[in-house]
């Protein structure tokens, strides 16, 4: 248990050390010293806007052709888990943290938590070997250390904790839950200080009714559809992402048109948080709703095709508010009243839980992302049902579809 304490005060200190970087790439980037990334980057000039992106995807693109042609290492935290000896090299992983942040911290259109993840675990993977524990008892700490970077930067220790059982584990061991729990709690706390108590998102939550029910029904199916379509996408840029000297100039070239794209739609540059904040305050017209849910799976396969690394949790998120967003307003047409928030909601958790393949990590990151009255669990647990069933269904489809064809074949 002390080594999940050590490794919950060093993912808080890393993630409140990488989130102070975050914000100084952010306000050096697009000039500005007060208020939300958001507002920065709405008050950047056009010009600005495309330099900021050009010139910082020059940085990271040189920066990440460096750090291969120095390191061979893979610092994938899923990766080191199925190790027979679960191990994470530090220096290598501080190293593409570090781009990871200046990547998201210039308008990259990726997540800022898979830095603080990726240290957290090297740190708890580090600590462990250093204790002397055996493998079983490494995995568990790395996958703490993990959930901890997560829940520091986002102060949700709860959801830190389960993602690292469902996500990163991927299942429920009664012997991961406290040192998970423990290590998310700690780096929580510790990084207060420096990040504050306050929820991620403002959100007000709306009255629970039928309306809202049915409508989050509806999100969920339609999330389904998004989430996996996202999912596909983001894995074969992933797989056929690009090396060497392309590499460098499909960076520089994706940075770029995602900072023209980002004259036209400025929430569309960075992780999402604008992005899913814009449908939390009722502020998306249904036109912008539906283009930006489009354009964000897009512009985050793009980086990630271009070999620019990062997380996936918040893009995902502010996709699925953005779905939840356009489909309430679309709903408010024939069932006037339903909360347009409460569907975002509902559908940032949506799409979450399928892009993740983790259902109670999505419903409890959004909860303690926004700080939520419980009320609101029962329109996001009916989003995530329905976008489960509807997956499972399409996969199940998909899956006898093949065993027709093969027979014919066959036949």
């Amino acid at each position: 248990m002390g080594t999940s304490v050590l490794t919950g005060v060093a993912a808080g200190l890393a993630g409140a050390g990488l989130t102070a970087m975050l914000h100084a790439v952010q306000h050096l980037a697009f000039g500005y010293t007060e208020n939300t990334f958001l507002v920065g980057v709405q008050h950047a000039s056009s010009t600005r806007r495309v330099l900021a992106l050009s010139i910082g995807g020059a940085v990271v693109a040189v920066g990440w052709w460096l750090y291969r042609r120095l390191s061979d290492a893979d610092v994938s935290v899923r990766h080191a888990l199925t190790l027979p000896a679960p191990r994470m090299p530090l220096l290598p992983t501080v190293a593409d943290a570090t781009l990871q942040i200046v990547a998201v911290g210039v308008g990259a259109s990726l997540g800022r938590e898979g830095a603080p993840r990726r240290v957290g675990a090297a740190l708890g993977s580090a600590l462990a070997e250093r204790t002397g524990l055996d493998a079983a008892d490494r995995r568990i700490v790395l996958a703490a250390g993990a959930g901890a970077g997560l829940a520091a930067v986002y102060n949700v220790p709860l959801g830190g904790a389960v993602f690292a059982l469902e996500a990163m584990l991927g299942g429920w061991r009664p012997r991961a839950m406290l040192p998970a729990l423990v290590a998310s709690v700690v780096a929580t706390v510790v990084a207060w200080p420096v990040l504050g108590r306050h929820a991620t998102y403002q959100f007000a939550t709306p009255s629970l009714s039928w309306d809202l029910v049915v409508a989050a029904a509806t999100v969920g199916v339609l999330a389904a559809l998004l989430g996996n379509a996202m999912r596909a996408v983001v894995i074969r840029a992933r797989t056929h992402a690009l090396r060497g000297g392309r590499a460098v100039a499909a960076t520089v070239l994706v940075f770029t048109a995602l900072g023209a794209l980002g004259i036209t739609y400025p929430s569309l540059l960075g992780n999402g948080k604008g992005l899913a904040q814009l449908t939390f305050d009722g502020s998306l017209g249904l036109g912008t709703a539906a283009a930006l849910a489009a354009l964000k799976p897009i512009a985050t396969a793009a980086c990630l095709g271009a070999g620019v690394a990062g997380g996936l949790l918040t893009p995902s998120f502010a996709t699925g508010a953005a779905l939840g967003a356009f489909t309430g307003q679309v709903w408010t047409h024939l069932w006037p009243g339903v909360p347009v928030l409460g569907c975002a909601l509902a559908g940032a958790a949506a799409v979450l839980a399928v892009t993740q393949r983790a259902p109670v990590t999505a419903a409890v990151l959004a909860m303690e992302f926004t700080h939520a009255r419980l009320t609101m669990l029962v329109p996001i647990a009916v989003a995530i049902l329905a976008a489960r069933l509807t997956a499972s269904g399409r996969r199940c489809g998909r899956a006898t579809r093949r065993r027709v064809s093969d027979t014919s074949r066959a036949g």
